[in-house]
């Protein structure tokens, strides 16, 4: 957060989010709700004293009205830190909730081939750390990406600690993408359901052969 004095808030953000979101994943296997509590105080004291910095002639209510608030909907805090032209906020530990870690049973070993298919079910059972809007859309479709057919997660194996947490979260941030299913979108219709999810390269895949039987389709037409 020194660093990043200076910074606007979308640097902040796309900086500290990949990780709180990295080690809250890391964590949430543990007994850790306190800790998380006390971390998000932390992260507030941070955020706060950044903005005071970034703003120092400002009053403190300017500066909790411009980057403070209510920016997750699904939550009841206005203490939150964000950004508000674009809406992103930094996600609180709190949020994350807490799964209990399974004992792995004898002596069984990820490295052994016959379990490959434990092991597999064994990461089925524990849903990765996604927002509810990405991981409704996943269960819908089976796990699957619609345009090619392949998974849409790829995880030999859970990350081993709080970096690779962040790198395998912000990996899948940029692999897949939300894509409407219909140019008019039904307002009956939630909006988990106005959309699916697939591959970002899936998708420019499809936009790059639509755009070129779009422009086929012209040049024929023109002749």
């Amino acid at each position: 957060m020194r660093i990043l004095r200076g910074s606007n808030a979308p640097a902040v953000l796309a900086t500290i989010v990949p990780i709180v979101r990295g080690w809250a994943a890391y964590y949430r296997g543990v007994v850790s709700k306190r800790i998380f509590a006390t971390l998000d105080s932390h992260m507030w004291r941070l955020t706060y004293k950044w903005a005071k910095y970034s703003h120092a002639n400002k009053p403190k209510t300017w500066i909790t009205r411009r980057y403070f608030g209510r920016f997750n909907p699904a939550r009841a805090d206005r203490w939150v830190f964000g950004d508000r032209a674009s809406g992103a906020h930094l996600p609180r530990f709190a949020w994350t909730k807490i799964v209990r870690h399974q004992l792995v049973p004898g002596r069984a070993s990820p490295d052994d081939p016959a379990l490959a298919q434990y092991w597999a079910d064994r990461r089925r059972k524990a849903p990765p750390p996604l927002d509810r809007t990405t991981l409704r859309p996943i269960r819908t479709q089976g796990g699957r990406c619609p345009l090619c057919g392949d998974t849409l997660l790829y995880a030999d194996r859970e990350p081993n600690c709080p970096r690779e947490w962040e790198q395998w979260l912000t990996g899948i941030r940029k692999a897949i993408s939300r894509h409407n299913l219909a140019a008019t979108p039904n307002p009956d219709k939630p909006d988990d359901a106005r959309i699916r999810l697939v591959h970002s390269a899936c998708q420019r895949r499809s936009n790059t052969g639509a755009t070129r039987r779009n422009g086929t389709s012209e040049h024929l037409h023109s002749r």
